[in-house]
């Protein structure tokens, strides 16, 4: 299962817009056949989520969570959000 920590937690929640709906979270998407981003929409029923102050901040869709076994998504030493 794939670990956030709580920088990459408080750094998805700032950077959330302010006048959200309150199924839009980010969602990790593929980019292309080998790499995963960042998309801010709705999040599906299936998703994993994560909350960050009683809001949901990350969504990670089933059939990518096999992809994202035992990762962690925090920040790396310039302040970026890293899957590694």
């Amino acid at each position: 299962m794939l670990s956030v920590s709580n920088p990459a937690l408080q750094q998805l929640h700032g950077s959330l817009p302010e006048s959200t709906h309150a199924n839009k979270c980010f969602r990790i998407v593929p980019r292309d056949e080998a790499n995963l981003t960042l998309k801010y929409m709705e999040v599906a029923e299936s998703d994993t989520t994560y909350e960050y102050q009683e809001r949901t901040v990350l969504a990670l869709p089933k059939d990518l969570a096999p992809l994202c076994k035992n990762k962690t998504l925090d920040l790396n030493n310039q302040g970026q959000l890293e899957l590694a």
